[in-house]
């Protein structure tokens, strides 16, 4: 790190300059050690391409943009980072000709068609059901066998079949949702459209 450091920015550091910095705050015989210069706290902060506030623990995201990004949309960084990079390079290697201005706003208007839409808030309902399912199955799978019981309690099929309709149904109805979310985002012509669209070219 430290010879790379030296390289890129032509500074003068040395290893114990590295265990200084590793050890801000803890107490030794002469007192806390404290930050780094801040002129250093801004070439390290370059170095790994993150805020100063990052390196003294005002945030915990990389930058304040994202920490401000996450806080507005109760998101994680995560969540927040997949949505940037698919913008910026649709989620593979990014080339030249790829990242050019056109097709990162041809992107960004995907998924503001796909937001924006007034089929959203209905198909984010039945995610959020299939993610209330899935987080009882992982952390109380008690809890989760005696509610699909409850559910199946009506049925005259084998339990383990019943809990395969259920779920198979919890998936069924997120799935419509996601396909009338999409139809309404992104609408192309039904048959009869299409036909007239046929005879108008032919006239």
């Amino acid at each position: 790190m430290v010879s790379a450091l030296n390289r890129q920015y032509l500074t003068k550091y040395h290893q114990k300059d590295v265990s200084r910095w590793l050890n801000t705050g803890n107490r030794t015989t002469s007192g806390v050690i404290g930050f780094p210069k801040y002129e250093t706290m801004v070439i390290l902060a370059d170095f790994f391409g993150v805020d100063v506030g990052y390196l003294t623990g005002e945030t915990d995201e990389h930058s304040f943009d994202m920490q401000h990004t996450c806080d507005y949309l109760n998101l994680d960084g995560s969540a927040v980072s997949a949505l940037r990079e698919w913008v910026r390079d649709g989620g593979g290697s990014a080339t030249a000709n790829d990242m050019n201005h056109s097709m990162r706003s041809y992107r960004a208007d995907t998924l503001n068609e796909l937001f924006s839409s007034p089929e959203f808030g209905a198909m984010a309902a039945k995610l959020l059901t299939l993610h209330e399912m899935s987080t009882i199955w992982r952390t109380n799978p008690e809890r989760f066998r005696s509610l699909m019981t409850s559910l199946a309690s009506d049925s005259d099929f084998p339990d383990d079949l019943t809990f395969q309709l259920i779920l198979g149904a919890f998936y069924g109805m997120a799935s419509e949702s996601f396909s009338a979310l999409l139809r309404s985002a992104y609408p192309i012509p039904n048959e009869q459209q299409f036909e007239q669209l046929a005879i108008g070219n032919e006239s």
